[in-house]
């Protein structure tokens, strides 16, 4: 399953129970269910208390649902993320480990060259100089 499609599924699921609650609820304002069901005294119907009670379930709803979106949202976020070996750079691509240039080839369609840049250049000059400097000492 798509996890789009079991996002709307959550949402749907919410959605349906919290209509039930609301059913419930109406239910047992308007045809006073625990009389019906358990013989308890008779209740009037308080529309101030129905309402409310309507309300209050319907903040919570939005709350709830709201809140799912977002969690989704970000746990969506992390499974975007690019999976990169620590240790070899390589890369994770449909449950195999490729090199990064296999990678750039394959999901932006470029071929990749090599450089260097300007920071590694100057560190490859220091440790060049340094190497020159040892050779010519031990000479």
């Amino acid at each position: 399953m798509k996890p789009k499609t079991r996002d709307w599924l959550t949402i749907g699921g919410e959605a349906g129970l919290f209509s039930i609650v609301l059913l419930v609820l109406w239910l047992d304002e308007f045809i006073d269910l625990p009389h019906l069901l358990w013989g308890a005294p008779p209740t009037p119907c308080r529309l101030q208390e129905y309402i409310l009670e309507t309300l209050s379930i319907l903040v919570t709803a939005l709350i709830v649902i709201t809140t799912t979106l977002v969690i989704q949202y970000r746990a969506r976020r992390v499974e975007e993320f690019l999976k990169v070996c620590a240790w070899c750079r390589r890369v994770l691509v449909d449950d195999k480990w490729v090199s990064f240039e296999k990678y750039i080839e394959k999901s932006q369609s470029l071929r990749s060259s090599h450089g260097i840049c300007e920071e590694c250049l100057a560190k490859q000059k220091m440790k060049s100089g340094k190497m020159l400097t040892n050779i010519q000492s031990n000479e």
